[in-house]
């Protein structure tokens, strides 16, 4: 299954850990966002206004990541509230709202929680190991209906 791992930015060795796990499961990674943030560094507010078609390759490149998946999962543990996490994973509800991604997990302790989170598409994993259970199921939410 192709699969786009979101997360905070700064929480990026975690989204690794994920990445890792599912593409040892078999899986896809559709864009593995951690690499441009940490091989060019985190671009700051500064950073964003002093190059801006770098910071549109980068919004460019996570969007068309989570437009090609099959599966988003959110990463939910975060100190830090993220901002571009929020974007993915309304881009993901739309998708699947409209039939065109069958499932969204969301993994974590929901340190920053939004109503989103309790949107009746996400299925929720525990753990990791839960997550892949999950996924090799194959059942969605939008089969329950």
């Amino acid at each position: 299954m192709k699969v786009f791992v979101s997360g905070q930015v700064k929480d990026y060795e975690y989204v690794r850990e994920v990445q890792n796990l599912l593409e040892e499961a078999g899986h896809t990674i559709t864009h593995d966002w951690t690499q441009s943030e940490t091989g060019s560094g985190f671009m700051t507010a500064a950073d964003k206004q002093e190059n801006p078609n770098e910071a549109s390759r980068r919004a460019v490149a996570d969007l068309d990541g989570v437009m090609e998946c099959e599966a988003y999962i959110i990463c939910t543990s975060n100190e830090v509230a993220g901002k571009g996490m929020y974007v993915e994973l309304g881009a993901a509800l739309a998708m699947a709202k409209y039939g065109n991604l069958a499932h969204i997990y969301l993994i974590g302790d929901m340190n920053h929680s939004t109503i989103f989170y309790s949107h009746p598409l996400i299925q929720h994993a525990r753990s990791l190991e839960d997550l892949l259970k999950q996924l090799s199921t194959g059942k969605t939410k939008l089969q329950e209906k």
